[in-house]
């Protein structure tokens, strides 16, 4: 007797556990995402320091760089002056000149390097 009773009531309670759901409007269709085109960041140009003398401590020694403007730079080494020209502006200035276009400075904004006939003899120059 207290079997058929219980099966009503949960029959009972799983019958109030039904929830209807109206919706007042109709379904409108999904309108696909239209992918999003990456933005590139822009590149901050790098100043040249300068004009002025400044004193580079590099990995090798230290190098004395006189911007005589921005175009234009004079470094003592190899026991003599080095007249240096910009040669290119991005991503990296790099300035070339001295004997037979040997020398080369490049500059990043925070390091530089010189190479002399091909060899990097002064890296991880900083102010």
């Amino acid at each position: 007797m207290l079997r058929p009773l219980l099966l009503l009531l949960l029959a009972f309670a799983l019958s109030s556990c039904i929830l209807l759901v109206e919706e007042d409007e109709p379904r409108r269709p999904v309108q696909p995402v239209q992918p999003v085109t990456p933005v590139t960041p822009v590149q901050p140009s790098i100043v040249t320091p300068g004009p002025g003398t400044f004193t580079y401590r590099c990995s090798g020694g230290t190098l004395v760089v006189n911007y005589l403007d921005s175009n234009n730079l004079r470094l003592f080494y190899d026991g003599a002056f080095q007249n240096l020209s910009l040669v290119r502006r991005s991503p990296t200035l790099l300035f070339s000149g001295g004997a037979g276009g040997a020398y080369t400075w490049e500059w990043t904004g925070s390091r530089g390097t010189l190479t002399v006939r091909g060899q990097v003899v002064l890296s991880n120059c900083a102010l």
